[in-house]
């Protein structure tokens, strides 16, 4: 299974990012499994995989993203909804590719235990720089782990690290988001404020979340 044919099978095409991004190996946790549980904290560190640093997002491979697919996000199940799974939360909510009523491809976050959810970026870009902005408007969550010093630089690694994948505008705005923080924007748990994150979303497009209805995964074992 390969995410190509997962979004052949849905007809839900992958964003070229994506794509570029799972081809160079930025969604993979380490050489392996056991690889990344002896040295995380150093990948991590490194951006490896990218958006490491966000909170409660756990990439997923093309095998796993085809099991959710089939048994809980499968058109048969979702009101004829597809979805390309692409990532999950610890409580197993999915970060989805699905296609918007103007047909164009948007991310969603899928909740497991709801009976709705939203499209809440429109690209799959605007994901990618929701999230970094997100992390440095609040890295609270890293730092069971690493030192506000460190939980900074697993910040500014993904934002590195994204750069080579996002369009100019969201790179611009991401560099000013740094160069342009004052110093009461920082705190232990922060690298910016909530008012910059907020001025920092000013670059995206305005886009109104589409909400869909959504089969809770349970269900659809009882189908």
């Amino acid at each position: 299974m390969t995410y190509e044919s997962l979004a052949a099978r849905t007809g839900i095409p992958l964003p070229p990012t994506f794509a570029r991004l799972i081809a160079d190996g930025k969604t993979r946790y380490g050489e392996n499994l056991d690889d990344w549980k002896a040295n995380w904290s150093d990948y991590t560190l490194r951006a490896q995989p990218l958006l490491s640093c966000a909170y409660d997002l756990e990439w997923i491979g093309p095998e796993q993203a085809e099991e959710i697919a089939e048994a809980w996000l499968n058109p048969g199940f979702q009101h004829a909804r597809a979805f390309v799974p692409f990532a999950i939360s610890g409580a197993g909510d999915a970060y989805c590719l699905m296609t918007t009523a103007a047909g164009t491809i948007a991310v969603a976050l899928v909740w497991h235990d709801r009976d709705d959810s939203a499209i809440e970026t429109a690209s799959f870009e605007h994901f990618v720089f929701t999230k970094l902005v997100e992390s440095a408007a609040d890295f609270e969550h890293l730092l069971d782990d690493f030192s506000p010093a460190q939980a900074r630089e697993c910040v500014l690694a993904s934002m590195r690290a994204a750069a080579a994948y996002l369009p100019a505008n969201l790179n611009h705005a991401l560099a000013a988001l740094i160069s342009s923080r004052l110093p009461d924007d920082e705190s232990d748990s922060a690298m910016i404020s909530q008012v910059t994150a907020q001025a920092a979303f000013g670059v995206l497009p305005a886009f109104a979340q589409e909400r869909f209805a959504v089969v809770p995964r349970w269900h659809c074992n009882e189908r």
